[in-house]
């Protein structure tokens, strides 16, 4: 499966209900339709995959993990509710896997400082400015990983406080807390001192 999605491209904000037509589609794949499976990849690899993208900035390790998200989801789809919206669901996968991901990934060696140049390269001057350009870079940045992923949850994915709660597995009100905290620690950051 290959996406041509870069991560930064816009989504269609998310239908506060299921669709009967995706509930149709998650019957007919049960049903060993191979068609309606690959039509729910199509109609929300491009999401997936863009969330998966914010959490690991990686590119190939995005769509490695939009795999193994569906192929998770078409495992596991006769416990999928259909009365809840199925872009939830696989959004509560994917974030499955991009932590467990993270878990069982190497740790980098650090260079001994004295190695390391003082000197910033030409490459992290221009990556520092690109960062600063872009504000869920920023973000990603200032805010604690659980902040940034409620924050990418409610405003990246357009989710309601609700969904995120759900996909985070946290209450509603932790959610309100984290936005809270994390807005005002970028609005902290966006006026001089």
């Amino acid at each position: 499966m290959t996406f041509s999605q870069t991560g930064s491209a816009e989504f269609a904000p998310p239908s506060p209900e299921p669709s009967a037509d995706e509930a149709a589609l998650v019957q007919a794949t049960l049903a060993e339709d191979p068609r309606a499976f690959e039509d729910i990849v199509r109609r929300h690899s491009h999401r997936v995959f863009g969330f998966l993208y914010q959490f690991t900035r990686h590119r190939q390790d995005a769509e490695d993990l939009t795999q193994q998200t569906f192929l998770k989801a078409y495992q596991s789809l006769h416990r999928f509710d259909c009365r809840r919206p199925l872009i939830n669901w696989l959004l509560t996968i994917a974030r499955h896997n991009a932590l467990n991901h993270f878990r069982s990934a190497r740790k980098w060696e650090s260079v001994p400082e004295q190695t390391a140049s003082a000197a910033p390269s030409p490459a992290h001057c221009a990556e520092e400015k690109d960062l600063s350009e872009n504000l869920w870079a920023r973000a990603r940045r200032i805010l604690s990983p659980r902040e940034f992923e409620v924050l990418w949850l409610r405003f990246g994915e357009e989710l309601s406080t609700e969904e995120t709660a759900r996909i985070a597995g946290l209450t509603q009100t932790h959610v309100k807390v984290l936005v809270y905290r994390a807005r005002q620690q970028l609005l902290k950051g966006t006026n001089p001192p």
